[in-house]
């Protein structure tokens, strides 16, 4: 998987989206956050996202799953299914941009849910994953959310940092296994740190604690 090369497309995207902006949002932009939809990718893009309460089962050898998400190429067409979260929908939404955009290949595709390890994925799922958090939640954008509420970064677990995140609980956090997403997702999900209240960062881009977690782990925003 080419990271750089991912990057630089989710990179692309925004930077239409940017340059296309005043004709997106006539009554008014968004934060750069909110440009970074989506819906708003695909209208860039010349698609259309159908949302459906129902996309049905995929079987995939002995094992079947509820589809999340489906790119009809043909006809330009991404559709989401509404029995997930908002969060998962707003994923899977930006994970089909990116197999369109990766993947010029693949003509019609369907998508289980999002499984936020990454474990038994293939390596183009990985690939519009990668580029669903690039999209999403670009590095720039995160580094300026995560000075304010965290100073600067990385940020190290310490007793201290650990009782600011988990407060009685710190010890918890401290106990955590080598290599785990607990402190990350701590951070990710955190609505206060050291006194001072604010929205936490998986709800200002719109992602899951989870999902969050894991782009501040790549990004080398948190050190345990």
């Amino acid at each position: 998987m080419d990271r750089k090369k991912i990057e630089q497309e989710a990179r692309r995207l925004q930077y239409e989206i940017w340059h296309k902006r005043k004709l997106l949002f006539p009554l008014g932009e968004p934060s750069p956050v909110g440009m970074c939809k989506p819906d708003v990718a695909a209208r860039v893009l010349d698609l259309e996202i159908d949302y459906r309460d129902d996309l049905g089962t995929f079987r995939a050898g002995p094992s079947a799953y509820t589809i999340a998400g489906m790119l009809d190429r043909g006809r330009g067409i991404i559709s989401l299914s509404t029995r997930f979260t908002d969060q998962a929908m707003r994923f899977t939404g930006a994970h089909e941009i990116g197999h369109f955009l990766l993947h010029p290949g693949e003509h019609f595709h369907r998508d289980r849910p999002v499984s936020e390890d990454g474990h038994g994925r293939s390596v183009r799922e990985q690939e519009a994953d990668y580029f669903a958090a690039c999209f999403l939640a670009s590095k720039r954008l995160i580094e300026e959310a995560f000075a304010p509420r965290f100073g600067k970064a990385p940020l190290v677990l310490d007793d201290n940092v650990a009782f600011y995140l988990r407060g009685a609980k710190a010890h918890e956090l401290m106990r955590a296994s080598t290599g785990s997403l607990d402190f990350a997702a701590a951070v990710a999900g955190a609505r206060s740190f050291a006194g001072t209240p604010f929205p936490s960062l998986a709800e200002k881009f719109g992602l899951s604690i989870s999902a969050m977690a894991i782009r501040l782990q790549e990004l080398g925003l948190v050190v345990s």
